[in-house]
């Protein structure tokens, strides 16, 4: 056996050798992409599962603000459509697609599917119950809808009545209806049926033949309010009542199945980075044994070349990388040292590549001479798929991060809006790292410039463009982005709202809402602005749009508010004068009937004295 040990080759001998240990890297490469596969499965999963809690999120809050204030619209009222229902249904589309695909991932393990479908029942729950809110508050209404808006015409008709009652006892009936759409108490119901029937034996005293109308009236108001009351009863005077508690609970309920499945996904994520980690230890354990028993068996057969080759992979199989082996001869071990140099030098490239990762430096170059690799290949896609989720996940944030100082500013209801606007502009333009911006409303047919920033500093403009003049009026006119980019130098005739200075990139976006446009913003840069960045200003723009449009409601408020009082005020002032003209001629009237009795005394006395005189 030993003479035909000897009688091999060494080509033959160094096959045999390391036939074992390249078979141990082989598993050891395919372990390790299938590992890195599994990993980015993994990452994607949780990415997904990171949308869904955002998703549900959101669901929650368009839930609670449509609750509070949206079934207030008219859309909502005349049409059944609200923004916050868009917003409800989009990201309810968005989590069950989600769940979809999840559901496809785990369609091999019963727990995190059972997980998903108890999460895909929570949510279509939840649907089912909104929708039965939707259509108890579109019944309740709101002012002039619904049983609101007809509680509010039948007391107007009692109002409206001819006849003359006690006003005290019907401004108490609407004083109970109110306390209770203030408070939403029971007691106030009863406080109106006794106030009702009250007021109900006061009209019975009054003797006319149209007290009938007057108790009809009275019926069909008490009625309209008990109806009121009951879909309130219905959606629940309290937040945790009615149809809003049950929403609420099923919310609540949602969130521990969503944790559970947060949680199988981590330890689902822990187990198999355990099992890789230890299947990784387990090849790299066998290479290590087979190489060491390899080098011992050979120790006798092989040459000092031979020896240098064993300690070198020793060496590397205790982890540190040798030195280049010395090339003496071109025979099977020359050609073997160079092959192993060759493998150390790319097993150094992968593993500083690696490194780099690890380190957080995602944009490392990898060796260009051993890039066609198989492993390097999946290095570098893993690098390339690690790039792009913290890319993507840097864009949120940073959108995030936005959203949030964008919040802090208009939080402020007491600022008017040219304080709001220089300010929303000048975080615009920092957070963007832009150059110019200005910013526009809309005010009798023409936009007014109300903030402009160049460079960092205020410019105090008080300037207006007609709508349809350049490009912010064109903006206006069309209701469109406008994003232009490498400006020629003499291309002199485009007419920027900033001015005559023509920069490389402009962006112009309409602030508007629900297709009415309300203002412009304009942006200069010499940089490009990237996509990512354009849709955060549209976006931001949706929040300028109500801002604005609130502030222009809330002045126009203020200003009728004070022209009604003015009114009032001046009415109260020609009462004054009336009263006073009343009082100065009803004296005037007593001094003439005293001076018209005096005269008749006068005259019944000269009557006397000629007719003693003519006696």
């Amino acid at each position: 056996m030993k003479n035909w040990l000897l009688g091999l080759k060494i080509r033959a001998k160094l096959l045999a050798a390391f036939g074992s240990i390249l078979l141990f890297s082989v598993l050891l490469i395919v372990l390790s992409l299938n590992s890195i596969n599994r990993i980015i499965d993994n990452k994607d999963v949780n990415e997904k599962v990171e949308i869904l809690k955002l998703c549900i999120q959101s669901q929650e809050f368009a839930i609670k603000e449509f609750i509070y204030e949206g079934y207030k619209e008219n859309d909502f009222q005349e049409l059944g459509q609200s923004k916050y229902i868009e917003t409800y249904d989009e990201n309810s589309l968005m989590s069950l697609s989600i769940l979809k695909e999840l559901k496809q991932n785990f369609n091999d393990t019963t727990s995190s599917e059972n997980s998903v479908q108890n999460i895909q029942t929570a949510l279509l729950s939840i649907q089912m119950g909104f929708d039965s809110l939707k259509q108890l508050l579109r019944k309740r209404g709101f002012k002039d809808y619904g049983l609101e808006g007809a509680l509010r015409k039948a007391v107007h008709k009692i109002e409206e009545s001819e006849i003359k009652f006690d006003k005290a006892q019907l401004l108490t009936l609407r004083r109970n209806e109110k306390d209770f759409f203030l408070r939403k108490d029971i007691k106030y119901k009863a406080e109106f049926i006794e106030n009702a029937e009250r007021f109900r034996l006061t009209v019975l005293q009054i003797k006319d033949s149209r007290t009938s109308d007057v108790l009809n009236n009275l019926e069909n108001y008490k009625a309209e309010f008990l109806n009121v009351v009951e879909i309130e009863t219905q959606i629940g005077l309290k937040p945790q009542d009615g149809k809003r508690g049950e929403l609420d609970k099923r919310l609540i309920d949602l969130k521990a199945p969503l944790a559970s499945f947060g949680a199988t996904l981590k330890t689902r994520s822990e187990n198999q980075t355990t099992q890789i980690m230890f299947g990784l230890w387990i090849i790299f354990g066998l290479q290590l044994i087979a190489g060491i028993f390899l080098a011992v068996f050979y120790a006798d057969l092989i040459t000092k070349a031979i020896k240098e080759i064993r300690n070198a992979m020793q060496n590397l199989a205790s982890g540190a990388f040798p030195e280049k082996l010395s090339i003496r001869t071109t025979e099977e071990i020359g050609q073997t040292k160079m092959a192993l140099n060759q493998f150390l030098e790319r097993l150094q490239a992968a593993t500083t590549f690696a490194f780099k990762m690890g380190e957080g430096d995602l944009k490392a170059k990898y060796d260009e001479r051993f890039d066609n690799d198989v492993l390097a290949k999946s290095i570098i896609q893993m690098q390339l798929k690690l790039s792009e989720g913290e890319e993507r996940q840097q864009k949120i944030n940073w959108a995030n991060e936005g959203a949030a100082k964008f919040s802090e500013i208009i939080k402020n209801e007491s600022e008017d809006i040219s304080s709001l606007a220089d300010k929303i502009l000048a975080l615009i333009i920092k957070y963007l790292e832009v150059n110019q911006g200005a910013l526009f409303i809309v005010e009798e047919k023409r936009l007014l410039r109300i903030a402009t920033y160049a460079y960092g500093k205020k410019k105090f403009i008080d300037d207006a463009i007609e709508i349809g003049q350049g490009l912010v009026g064109q903006c206006a006119l069309e209701g469109q982005t406008i994003y232009l980019k490498e400006i020629p130098r003499d291309y002199v005739k485009i007419t920027s709202g900033l001015g005559e200075a023509t920069p490389k990139n402009v962006l112009i976006i309409p602030i508007k809402q629900r297709n009415q446009i309300l203002g412009i913003m304009e942006l200069a840069s010499f940089h490009i602005i990237e996509q990512f960045k354009i849709e955060f200003v549209e976006k931001i723009s949706e929040s300028i749009a109500s801002l604005i449009f609130n502030k222009q409601n809330a002045s126009q408020t203020k200003q009728l508010l004070r022209e009604s009082q003015e009114r009032a005020e001046v009415l109260s002032q020609q009462e004054e004068e009336m009263r006073q003209n009343a009082e100065e001629l009803q004296a005037t009237q007593e001094e003439m009937t005293r001076q018209k009795q005096e005269l008749e005394m006068q005259i019944v006395s000269l009557k006397q004295k000629l007719e003693l005189q003519a006696s």
